[in-house]
């Protein structure tokens, strides 16, 4: 009877008040499309299963297995390196849906060589910005077995990788985009065994009116794959090397880039090594390049190189861009020249333009690496006699933007050291 009333209330209201049926009725369309969004929500809010992970994209872990132990907790088991059963994959996944709501957890498992959680991890929602992820124990605790707990996401797709990660995709599309500017020239140096371009960018003043012969000559490379805060500190020092700031360095200069010496890992996880297992930082022939003997890829890069060093432009200073713990750390197997200063100049010139503390001071390596001249930078500057530079560290910058900012340091440092013209 109640019911009838309020009806019978309500239509007499309308009649003799038109505009309060057309307020309750916008009143009601907005009560049921809220509850429709919370009932929405509430599917959104499913947890992960095994099924929304793939290990095979252009991030990915070859060998990766999952499993779900709990309400979005699982545990993975890293594949291995190729022919190195005790070399881990990293762990680099794309979650393909339902992430959003949820809080991660993964436990996971790999082979003892270089911990697989001896470096941070990070996450993004679009492979372009990153958030640092680290280990519950970390690798001097625990190098076979960590944790990871990730936020509650609030998208449905969501990357996580080593360091701060970058595919060779991203890579290639990056060469591609700088292409354009007439100061710069991509060379495909070659394939990879799985195929893919091996790049050299090179960049100098394409109208510069410093004869090419009279240029210095820096050639910048990255020899382990899965070192990815290094490709972005070399991408830091494109990005100076074509602004403004490094217009008097390209007059002056001549700079080569192979940024991802092993293309086809990222794919993979593999950290240093190529599809034949082999150290890429161990694959340097310092009596000359042998094709059939070297690592595949090892073999194309050394045998470039060593044309570019018959050339009338000749690389003055070779640098191998590494990680490993703490701020970047320049180590330099140091030829002088009598036509500039000394070492410790540059080192003072770097640590001044150094405003946030990202490197530590340079420093001079004694003698040959423990392995002999078979690195990329020991066996150049053995072949060539050359200015070598091992640049490690920065594995604890957390950052893109900061990886890239300790490569713009050390560029525009080394163009005040190399001054001038080799006149």
């Amino acid at each position: 009877m109640y019911v009838v009333n309020n009806q019978i209330f309500i239509y007499f209201l309308s009649y003799t008040n038109p505009s309060f049926m057309k307020n309750l009725k916008i009143a009601m369309l907005t009560l049921m499309a809220a509850m429709f969004a919370i009932m929405l929500s509430c599917s959104d809010n499913r947890e992960l299963s095994v099924s929304d992970f793939n290990f095979d994209g252009p991030l990915g872990s070859d060998g990766a297995t999952i499993e779900k132990l709990g309400k979005n907790y699982f545990r993975v088991v890293l594949g291995h390196a190729p022919n190195q059963p005790k070399w881990n994959n990293k762990l680099i996944f794309e979650i393909t849906g339902n992430a959003k709501g949820n809080e991660l957890v993964l436990l996971v498992e790999g082979p003892p060589r270089f911990a697989m959680n001896e470096y941070f991890y990070s996450w993004s929602y679009d492979m372009e910005h990153w958030n640092p992820v680290h280990w519950k124990l970390g690798y001097k605790e625990s190098p076979e077995k960590d944790t990871l707990v990730f936020p509650v996401f609030q998208e449905d797709k969501v990357w996580v990788g080593h360091q701060v990660p970058i595919s060779y995709e991203q890579v290639e599309n990056f060469l591609s985009n700088i292409q354009n500017n007439e100061d710069v020239t991509v060379h495909n140096v070659g394939k990879s065994l799985g195929g893919r371009n091996i790049y050299r960018a090179t960049i100098t003043e394409s109208s510069s009116d410093v004869p090419e012969d009279k240029r210095w000559v820096h050639y910048f490379t990255n020899p382990h794959p899965g070192e990815h805060n290094a490709q972005w500190r070399m991408i830091g020092m494109i990005e100076w090397l074509l602004s403004d700031k490094g217009a008097d360095m390209r007059n002056r200069s001549i700079c080569h880039f192979v940024m991802m010496m092993s293309p086809d890992a990222p794919h993979n996880g593999w950290y240093r090594v190529n599809a034949q297992g082999v150290d890429m930082n161990r694959s340097y022939f310092p009596e000359g390049s042998k094709e059939g003997e070297q690592a595949h890829e090892s073999y194309i890069l050394q045998r470039d190189l060593e044309e570019i060093m018959k050339s009338e432009t000749p690389v003055t200073t070779l640098w191998g861009m590494h990680t490993w713990g703490g701020i970047v750390e320049p180590l330099l197997y140091f030829v002088q020249d009598e036509r500039l200063g000394s070492w410790t100049e540059w080192r003072d010139m770097t640590v001044e333009l150094d405003k946030n503390s990202l490197i530590k001071p340079l420093k001079l390596r004694e003698g040959s690496s423990s392995y002999g001249p078979i690195t990329w930078e020991a066996g150049p500057h053995h072949q060539f006699g050359i200015t070598a530079i091992l640049c490690e560290g920065g594995g604890a910058i957390y950052t893109k933007e900061e990886n890239k900012e300790s490569g713009r340091i050390l560029i525009e440092a080394l163009g005040k050291y190399y001054k001038g013209t080799k006149e």
